[in-house]
């Protein structure tokens, strides 16, 4: 049977697509003689500033040239482009936790392994999605594991029956295909013994380059859910320790630290932040890993000299108070009430909140400076704030920063 191609969903205009004259309803079947099944096809053909595609209107078909100048993009977005929409039910899942009223983009579960390979999100590494990674000849991947136990791994995605991830990793691996891993950690299901059995198993996976440990997130809107409590400090304690073994095992067996805790273990216990030297082959920051070494590291040797108000969440604030200390800055930490007190996170605060702050620490005319995690690639919140829109309404001079190292 002939390739059919891709259909064009939409065609923005000015665009080197639109100028073409390439209109929504054409099928995409091939780019640089390649062919076309959907956006991935069409990103890893299209890098260069010229393309040649072949088309399908009805039932003739065509080849046209498409040229552009650097940073513009083609301008087609094809059929199917959407993530692929999650099929389980985790007992943590935190789209299942989000308050109402939040933009629908918010509550989207999506487990997707093109969006893993070119974007960096999660996914549950399903037989399809294996099959479909060697196939495509994918060369890395995030992978969510949670436990390598098959029963427990079926309880935690909500899953009927046991699911295997150890096989998927192993054909991952023939195909040359490495993994960065992650594990949420969720007391009295993968903790402890359980962890580090899991630990173990990943360790001895070659393909397995990096692994995360982040706590599970819980906010106040958990109802008619499963039943779970976050870390606390005896707990955090037991799993730093855990991951500490690990990585002296795996800087002797690896050359690097491998296994890396979220900075919110350090929070929670209180305990020293490695220095930021001891995270450079980590690429977990996008996962909270590490980002509070680079904030001290950045800030270590410099002399503020610049006042104003500094916004955070209620994690980083002592930290960065720390950080700051001797300045004329303010360090405000602002408790989630759009979550709940239990997200701690400045990337989930809500522009509400910031601004019943400002408010209550007077920030009219004041410099006042807010983490710019919080704010997403549109420029707005959680709750859709934009920068612009609390400036107005504090009347301060509001700024948005992606390290406490830009501070004056």
């Amino acid at each position: 049977m002939t390739f059919q191609g891709t259909s064009i969903l939409r065609v923005q205009p000015v665009s080197p697509a639109s100028r073409a004259g390439l209109r929504p309803g054409d099928r995409l079947i091939s780019c640089n003689n390649s062919q076309v099944r959907d956006w991935v096809d069409l990103l890893a053909t299209s890098s260069g500033s010229a393309v040649s595609l072949y088309f399908s209107r009805g039932p003739l078909r065509r080849r046209i040239n498409l040229k552009r100048r650097p940073g513009v993009q083609w301008g087609i977005e094809l059929e199917g482009s959407q993530a692929r929409k999650c099929g389980n039910r985790c007992i943590f899942c935190f789209v299942d936790q989000q308050p109402p009223g939040l933009r629908k983009s918010l509550l989207l579960k999506d487990d997707d392994v093109r969006y893993s390979f070119l974007k960096g999100t999660y996914i549950t590494l399903t037989p399809r999605q294996t099959d479909e990674a060697v196939a495509r000849g994918f060369s890395s991947l995030h992978v969510s594991v949670q436990t390598t136990d098959p029963v427990l791994r079926g309880k935690m995605l909500g899953l009927p029956g046991p699911v295997e991830i150890l096989p998927q990793i192993d054909i991952l691996a023939e195909s040359g295909i490495e993994i960065q891993a992650q594990i949420v950690e969720v007391p009295g299901w993968n903790d402890d013994r359980r962890l580090e059995n899991t630990i173990a198993d990943l360790f001895d996976c070659p393909n397995v380059k990096i692994l995360g440990i982040v706590p599970v997130g819980l906010t106040k809107w958990r109802k008619d859910l499963e039943p779970l409590a976050r870390p606390g400090r005896e707990q955090a304690e037991r799993t730093l320790m855990l991951i500490e073994k690990w990585q002296r095992k795996a800087l002797e067996e690896k050359g690097t630290p491998w296994v890396y805790p979220a900075d919110e273990y350090y929070a929670i216990t209180e305990k020293k932040i490695p220095p930021v030297s001891f995270y450079n082959d980590c690429s977990l920051t996008a996962n909270g890993i590490g980002l509070l070494a680079e904030m001290i590291s950045d800030c270590r040797s410099r002399k503020f000299s610049g006042s104003g108000m500094i916004i955070t969440g209620t994690m980083a604030a002592p930290f960065i108070r720390k950080t700051v200390t001797g300045s004329d800055y303010r360090v405000i930490p602002v408790e989630n009430t759009l979550m709940g007190s239990l997200v701690s996170v400045a990337g989930l605060l809500s522009g509400e909140d910031v601004l019943n702050a400002a408010k209550q620490h007077h920030a009219r005319g004041e410099t006042v400076f807010l983490p710019s995690v919080m704010f997403n690639h549109n420029g707005v919140t959680l709750d859709e704030y934009a920068l612009n829109t609390i400036r107005e309404i504090t009347g301060a001079k509001v700024t948005s920063l992606s390290s406490i190292g830009e501070l004056p």
